[in-house]
């Protein structure tokens, strides 16, 4: 039984992983420093969803094997049976691309932040009959799109932050 596991991809985890931390930092120096009290809740309230989506993101795993598909996420797991799946199909926004598996308990969504989502896509497409998978996830299969905008920002995010963090200490 041959199984493939995708995570979320490391480009993304790395600048979101170095976000938590530096607004962890930040909240730290902001407690220990006397300025304006309202700034360690301003960084609290930030810094709890930037957590929350990190280790998200790190704990997300999609196994596919001959059984079906194992969804873990970071408080959830899912196991889809390939015989319950009644219909693949994508939606596309922009660069943001999610692969739709609606089953007979409802509907299923995978992100392009897959590391590997087209291998991800043709594992499903594989196991699935064929009748059940609409022509536009062939169409994302042959022609895939990149989003590289969540690590931009995520990059983006690191800077500002690192300079606040700059300027903290040079105070």
């Amino acid at each position: 039984m041959k199984t493939n596991t995708y995570k979320t991809r490391v480009a993304f985890l790395l600048p979101i992983f170095l976000d938590s931390l530096f607004l962890l930092v930040l909240l730290v120096i902001s407690i220990f420093d006397r300025g304006v009290s309202s700034e360690p809740v301003v960084l609290s309230i930030i810094f709890i969803p930037a957590l929350y989506i990190f280790l998200g993101s790190a704990r997300r795993r999609t196994t596919i094997g001959d059984d079906g598909i194992r969804i873990r996420k970071l408080f959830r797991k899912k196991q889809l049976r390939w015989e319950d799946i009644t219909n693949v199909d994508v939606m596309t926004l922009h660069k943001k691309v999610y692969l739709l598996l609606t089953t007979t308990r409802g509907f299923h969504a995978l992100a392009n932040s897959h590391g590997d989502f087209i291998s991800l896509v043709k594992d499903v497409v594989r196991y699935v009959d064929q009748e059940k998978v609409e022509e536009g996830v062939r169409n994302v299969i042959d022609h895939p799109v990149k989003r590289m905008s969540d690590i931009v920002s995520a990059w983006i995010a690191f800077v500002i932050l690192l300079g606040a963090i700059v300027l903290k200490i040079v105070r």
